[in-house]
C-alpha cells in the first residue's frame, strides 16, 4: 500500500469520474443489474452536487483511488454522503486511513459528530471504526434496511496517519 495519500477538493469537472467511481465501487459487491439501476440516481454525482458539498478526491502515488463527500446537516453534525474507493483499493487498508482523515477533516471544520447510512457490505468496517448504530432506515430495495452509524469526533488530539 502506498504510504502517501493526497486529498484535494473535487471540481464540477470531476463529476463523470466520481460517478463512474461510485458505480464501479458499488458493483464490486456483486449487486444485480436491476439493483444497480435502482441506485443509478443516488450514484450520480452532478456538478451542482460538487459545488454545494464538501467533495474530496483521494490520490495515491499511483493516481486517483476514490472520493468522499460530506454534507453539513446542522450545526456541528455532518453526514458522509459518499465514500467510494476503486475496487483495486478495497480491503487493503486504505479505507481505515481515509476514514481517519474524514474524522480529522470534520474536526477541523468544528464538527462534533458524523453519521452515514452503511451499505450492508461495509457494516463490519464501520463497526471496526467504532461507530454506533443509531437507527435503521428503509433501503430503496423493498424489505431491506440500512444501518445508520454515528461517530463522535474526539475533542482531544488524536494521532491520525496521513
Amino acid at each position: 500500500m502506498s504510504r502517501k495519500l493526497t486529498y484535494t477538493a473535487a471540481t464540477p469537472e470531476d463529476h463523470e469520474l466520481l460517478t463512474r467511481t461510485a458505480r464501479t465501487s458499488k458493483q464490486y459487491w456483486g449487486y444485480a443489474d436491476h439493483l444497480m439501476k435502482l441506485w443509478q440516481e443516488e450514484l450520480t454525482i452532478s456538478p451542482d452536487y460538487i459545488t454545494r458539498n464538501d467533495v474530496i478526491k483521494i490520490e495515491g502515488t499511483q493516481g486517483f483511488i476514490g472520493f468522499y463527500a460530506l454534507v453539513d446537516k446542522e450545526k456541528g453534525h455532518w453526514e458522509v454522503d459518499h465514500f467510494w474507493l476503486l475496487p483495486d483499493y478495497i480491503r487493503k487498508g486504505y479505507g481505515t486511513r481515509i476514514f481517519e482523515h474524514i474524522l480529522k477533516h470534520i474536526k477541523e471544520k468544528g464538527g462534533r459528530s458524523v453519521s452515514l447510512a452503511s451499505d450492508p457490505h461495509a457494516k463490519g468496517f464501520y463497526d471496526k471504526m467504532g461507530g454506533s448504530v443509531i437507527q435503521r432506515e428503509p433501503s430503496k430495495v423493498p424489505g431491506r434496511f440500512l444501518d445508520v452509524y454515528e461517530f463522535r469526533v474526539k475533542k482531544k488530539d488524536r494521532s491520525f496517519k496521513e
